[in-house]
């Protein structure tokens, strides 16, 4: 079962990802989102909704993000500060 900082570092690694886009294109569209987790999905939503990229939304295989709902149990990340109200509470994934 993965911790709080094994899920702060997948969302580290997808974040730096995601704002690499232009140099990580490749990598992003060999991404096999069917195969995610759901808290793996919503964490790739939350970044891409965070940084309003929604036009990665339009990608073949992130397409189905767009319909990512809330998790059912709260995905805690760990106290990094992350305090105001955003895409990330409101998909219950907690800093």
């Amino acid at each position: 079962m993965w911790s709080s900082d094994d899920f702060y570092s997948l969302h580290r690694y997808l974040h730096r990802m995601i704002l690499h886009y232009d140099k990580k294109k490749d990598e992003i569209t060999q991404l096999d989102i069917v195969r995610m987790s759901e808290r793996t999905k919503v964490l790739l939503y939350c970044i891409i909704r965070y940084y309003h990229l929604d036009t990665l939304f339009e990608l073949a295989n992130l397409h189905e993000l767009i319909n990512c709902r809330p998790l059912s149990e709260p995905l805690v990340l760990g106290d990094h500060g992350l305090k105001e109200e955003n895409v990330y509470y409101s998909m219950n994934v907690l800093f």
